[in-house]
């Protein structure tokens, strides 16, 4: 295989607030980061040490450049990604309140990753990689949906693993049902999902974190990695009882990213062949050290800042 994962979906610039702890109409400036849930994966997961490619797709403008020319210096495999002549790249800007506000606006309206297409991925190694990751928030508008369930099927075809994201992002969606039932019909070309509680009620339409983890495993996926931030994490499997994973305590400055660090960790783990519990406990390092930053791909950490964490807190390894 070339790569060692190939993420699909939404990229961006975001544009976080300079000043901490300030609301919106008191800031007076930003930095300029990128991001994205698949965007954050692929630099997150080439960090500690994999070959990452990543399928999302940039307008014709400078922010694209952008986006691109950071992927680049991060060694990400950008070839793939077209650019949308008519679309403009995606933009988030986001305000921190620690310990608990982090207010985000999203500006996707006529956003180039939403046209990805299925020939768009049947230009990317989809059969080529170790495993596919993608997520729900490039089921919320065609064409890119159907490129989603394209990728998806295609990886399965080929006996690709696909790792899906929750990623339910409310305000790109009509109704939470929509989200539902495609999310759900995704899970049928999956291997595995990972998210967190107030995700996974939006996928299963259950409030009740067993309920809905078990609705979810009736997709036919073999495991659900639940994200339950301070508390570390929880494996479910099917017909199993569920193992809790615990997490590495810190001081929170931003909890933005902290997800997608937790993905690339697990994703390493997976790769490793390590059992999904310790994979998740990587997880949990990569998380706690990104909750420690102020953004998110640009602050993904490296596997020698991930050893070096673990070790300062009385563990020898994961």
């Amino acid at each position: 295989m070339t790569y060692d994962v190939l993420a699909i979906g939404r990229s961006s610039i975001d544009l976080y607030a300079h000043e901490i702890g300030r609301a919106i109409a008191d800031v007076r400036s930003f930095d300029a980061y990128v991001g994205g849930c698949p965007t954050n994966v692929s630099v997150g997961t080439r960090r500690l040490g994999l070959r990452s490619a990543l399928l999302t797709a940039v307008g014709d403008d400078q922010v694209g450049d952008f986006v691109t020319a950071f992927l680049e210096r991060e060694e990400v495999d950008t070839q793939f990604i077209p650019r949308k002549a008519g679309h403009r790249t995606s933009a988030v800007i986001l305000t921190i309140q620690p310990p608990d506000k982090f207010p985000l606006t999203f500006y996707r309206d006529n956003c180039a990753d939403r046209a990805l297409t299925v020939d768009d991925v049947a230009r990317a190694p989809v059969r080529d990689t170790r495993v596919v990751f993608v997520t729900g928030t490039g089921l919320s508008h065609e064409p890119a949906r159907s490129a989603t369930f394209a990728a998806a099927a295609a990886a399965r075809a080929a006996g690709v693993p696909v790792l899906v994201d929750l990623d339910y992002r409310a305000d790109q969606w009509d109704e939470a049902t929509a989200f539902s039932t495609q999310l759900r019909a995704l899970l049928t070309s999956a291997t595995m999902t990972v998210g967190t509680e107030e995700e996974l009620a939006a996928a299963s339409g259950s409030d009740d974190v067993g309920r809905g983890a078990a609705l979810l495993l009736e997709c036919g996926i073999e495991a659900l990695i639940l994200k339950r931030g301070a508390r570390g994490s929880t494996v479910f499997r099917p017909n199993a009882p569920p193992v809790d994973v615990p997490p590495f305590p810190i001081e929170v400055l931003n909890v933005l990213g902290a997800g997608d660090a937790f993905a690339s960790g697990f994703l390493y783990g997976y790769l490793q062949g390590w059992p999904l519990e310790r994979a998740a406990r990587m997880g949990n390092a990569c998380g706690a050290i990104v909750v420690t930053r102020h953004g998110c791909a640009n602050f993904m950490p490296t596997l020698d800042e991930v050893s070096a964490f673990v070790a300062a807190r009385g563990a020898a390894a994961i």
